[in-house]
This record gives structure tokens, C-alpha cells and sequence, in this order.
């Protein structure tokens, strides 16, 4: 019961802390390192480029390397953000990059790009944080969503203990507040699974509140105690937002700049541009020679493999393969791993550090690989007894089959054979006369006897 108190108690408004949810039963989605995290700044007016910064994040996450120092570049431009402005500035210094925005009070596409593994943009309207009202018109990222908890990155607290922590429907009220929510959604596909074995844990999980990992002593709450609000700075900086209220957000979705329905969107996420990866084979291409990985991405792209795949490309010094425990020697290093697990990693099957026998070599490395392949359990059809479903079915369709033909006789047997018989009857009687009885056969010759006689009458 005291439990339960505590946990209303939680997710009563929202707590920060670390990769873990604050009654420790959830680690976070999308771990962007804070490495790859950046705090806010201001255009060249000074006004806040929270939008633009938050979707540097989701480039950095899903390894969109245009989108690399698109923050900088934003500092040439005025502050403040909206749809049609994120069109503009996309096009600008990152084209031909695919991406959805959103503006509604929806929150299944949400639901649908955690699950898919990509990193969101969101406006977000409330924080206690912030002192005051909490009310703000700000952009940040949705790295976590799921029944119970979900949580942001808010790039005006980077850090991998700066992470807010919140009921799910408290978040969809943040997100919506100032004239509904509005979203955008970059269509790359998300970074590889760390390898469910041989993990080299480089950024060990820290806790938040109530988890059960060993945590560096910080300055903070007791373990048996919880915050009994989210911790303010001792020193309140002015604060750089940078969603422009002013402008009235057209709800509905927009593709690539383009309104769409509800129907395209949903099929660009699940079955389009965005698919859900989880039933694919994770191919990552390691090699300081960009060229060189995007030959191999090409190839297994253009392959009959290619739909079963999702291919990234990452030099051995990046963050989504260097810090995770993947063998990086070799050019280009190939691993194949299988689709992620509930924990999010994904057992290596396949790793190779050359090219040297092309595509035919890899193709052949994934056949002996696949996934849920056992080679025990392959059979000879010359040994042995059938497969007893194979037998089972075979069994069910002879009696089906004899079923039908006894049917089938006994119609044809009452109905057709008769007529049929009595056909044959009369033929026969046309064609093969009966042999005549002696009686008959005097007779016979009596008459054609007269007939002689008759006929010599005349003459």
C-alpha cells in the first residue's frame, strides 16, 4: 500500500533524475549520451532556438549526418520557431532530409515513433522547474513513452541526470498546452541495439529516485526518500524557449512541408518511410572511409535481402558504436545482429571486418545466419518417419478425398449407371441381333421360301 501512495505520489507532476524511472522499474528509450546533448541558445535577434536545437537531437540520434551543427547554423537566423518556419530552415541547410510534423491533440504518433525507436520533437508548455507559473513555450525531446512513465530531454537541462520524469497523461497535458500539440518526426531510421552479450558499459546506468543500481554519491534525496519537487538551480539563468505562440498552428499533418491526412501519416510511420523495424535484421557498417560503407549499405539495399534489413553507416569513433562494446577493427567492419529484444539489445550473428568477397559473400553470411535457424532441427526426408504434422495433414486428406469419391459414386451409381445400362441394352440389340431359336429359324426360311416363289410367278 505505502508503495502504491508513493507512486501516485510521483506521478502526481514530475521528477528529475537520471535513465531510470523514478520507482526504478523502467529504463529510458532513447539514450542519447550527454555528449550528443546541446543546450539552447539564441538566434542573432537572441531570441531561443529550442525547436532547431531539439531537432539537432533527433538528427544526432537517428544519425542524420546533415543535420550535424544545424544548431550553429541557426544562430545566423532569427530565434523562434513554427511549422512553416522548420520547413524553410530544413530545406535550406538540410534538404532531402524526410520528416513529419504534426499539430493536434493525437498523441498516438507519439506512441508510434518511441516504439519505432525515433527520437521526437515536442512542444512542451509546463515544467515545475522553471519556478513561477511553470508556464513556458518551449520545444524539447519525448525519449521515453509507455503505459506508465514518460519522460523529456529538455535542452535547457542537458545532462544524463537532467531528465524529467512524468505520468503519461501529465505529459500529453504539457504537450498540448498553448493551442494543442504540435510534433516533428525525422523519418531516419534509429541507431543499433547495443549487443545483448560482450556489452562494454561505458555510460553505466545512473539511477533516479527508487532505482536499484549502485549510483556515485551525489548531492540529493536519501534512497528512501523522494523529492518532493523537481530540483531548482541555486541561481535562476534567463531561460531561452523559442516556440512562437504568435503563430496559430494548422492542425493536421505535414509531410515533408506537405498536409497529408491522417491515414498517409500513419502509413509513412508504420508502413512507408517510417517503418516499424522490429522484425528486421540490424545491419551496422563500421569504416573512417564513408564512401566505402555507403557501397556496402547500397548493395545490401538493392539486394532481394534489402527489405529485411535496416542498414546504418557509422565511422569506429561514433558514439552508437564506439561506447557500446562493438568490435570496430577492420574496414569495413559488418555486423548483423537480430531484431531488438523487450530490453532493447540485440545478439550479434554475423560480423565480418572485410568486404573482400562482396555482396555474394555477405548474402551467403546471412543464410547461414538467419535468425531462429536451427540446424538441429533440419530434416531428411530419407531417413526416418514422415513429420508427424505432415503425417497428421496427409491423414485428414485422405479421408476428405475418400469422402468425396464415395459420395460422388453413390449419386453417379443411383442415377447414371441405370441410364446408362439401358443405353447399352438397346445398341447392343441394334448392332448384335439375338441368335434366333430353331422354331424361329424355320419360319424364317419359310418366308423367304414364298418369296422366291412369288417372285418366279411373275417372271
Amino acid at each position: 500500500m505505502l508503495s502504491f501512495i508513493l507512486f501516485l505520489t510521483l506521478a502526481a507532476d514530475s521528477q528529475v533524475g537520471g535513465r531510470t524511472s523514478p520507482d526504478g522499474t523502467e529504463q529510458i528509450q532513447l539514450d542519447l549520451p550527454g555528449t550528443q546533448q546541446l543546450k539552447n541558445v539564441g538566434g542573432r535577434d537572441g531570441a531561443g532556438l529550442c525547436v532547431f536545437t531539439s531537432i539537432e537531437h533527433s538528427g544526432r540520434w537517428q544519425n542524420v549526418e546533415k543535420l550535424t551543427g544545424f544548431q550553429n547554423q541557426m544562430k545566423k537566423e532569427l530565434g523562434g520557431g513554427w511549422p512553416e518556419k522548420v520547413d524553410k530552415m530544413l530545406g535550406k541547410y538540410a534538404p532531402n532530409t524526410a520528416y513529419l510534423q504534426y499539430s493536434g491533440d493525437d498523441p498516438s504518433l507519439l506512441k508510434l515513433a518511441i516504439k519505432t525507436g525515433r527520437m521526437p520533437c515536442v512542444t512542451y508548455g509546463y515544467s515545475p522547474r522553471y519556478g513561477g507559473s511553470g508556464r513556458i513555450a518551449h520545444m524539447v525531446n519525448l525519449v521515453h513513452l509507455t503505459d506508465n512513465w514518460a519522460a523529456v530531454l529538455d535542452n535547457n537541462f542537458v545532462g544524463e541526470n537532467n531528465y524529467e520524469w512524468m505520468a503519461p497523461a501529465e505529459f500529453t497535458r504539457r504537450w498540448k498546452l498553448g493551442g494543442g500539440g504540435w510534433a516533428v518526426f525525422l523519418l531516419a531510421p534509429p541507431p543499433p541495439p547495443p549487443p545483448a552479450s560482450n556489452v562494454v558499459e561505458a555510460r553505466p546506468p545512473r539511477k533516479c529516485w527508487g532505482a536499484v543500481a549502485p549510483e556515485p554519491a551525489v548531492a540529493g534525496p536519501a534512497e528512501d526518500e523522494a523529492p518532493a519537487e523537481a530540483p531548482k538551480p541555486a541561481v535562476q539563468p534567463p531561460y531561452l524557449f523559442g516556440v512562437d505562440l504568435s503563430r496559430s498552428l494548422e492542425h493536421g499533418h505535414f509531410y515533408n512541408g506537405r498536409k497529408i491526412s491522417a491515414g498517409e501519416a500513419e502509413r509513412i510511420l508504420e508502413g512507408g518511410e517510417l517503418t516499424d523495424d522490429s522484425h528486421k535484421l540490424r545491419v551496422t557498417v563500421i569504416s573512417p572511409d564513408r564512401a566505402e560503407a555507403a557501397k556496402v549499405k547500397a548493395d545490401l539495399e538493392g539486394s532481394p535481402w534489402g527489405p529485411f534489413c535496416l542498414v546504418q553507416c557509422y565511422q569506429p569513433t561514433d558514439w552508437a558504436v564506439a561506447s557500446v562494446g562493438f568490435q570496430t577493427a577492420g574496414s569495413p567492419r559488418i555486423i548483423v545482429q537480430e531484431p531488438p529484444g523487450n530490453d532493447g539489445t540485440a545478439r550479434v550473428i554475423h560480423s565480418q571486418g572485410d568486404y573482400e568477397d562482396g555482396l555474394p559473400g555477405l548474402i551467403s553470411a546471412l543464410r547461414r545466419k538467419a535468425p531462429n535457424y536451427d540446424p538441429s532441427k533440419d530434416k531428411d526426408g530419407r531417413k526416418g518417419g514422415p513429420d508427424p504434422l505432415v503425417a497428421s495433414l496427409n491423414f485428414y486428406r485422405a479421408v476428405a478425398v475418400v469422402a468425396v469419391v464415395a459420395f460422388v459414386l453413390g449419386w453417379f451409381a443411383s442415377t447414371i449407371v441405370p441410364v446408362v445400362l439401358e443405353r447399352l441394352h438397346i445398341i447392343r440389340h441394334k448392332v448384335f441381333p439375338p441368335k434366333p431359336t430353331p422354331e424361329e429359324m424355320v419360319a424364317l426360311i419359310l418366308k423367304k421360301l414364298k418369296e422366291q416363289e412369288g417372285g418366279n410367278h411373275v417372271q
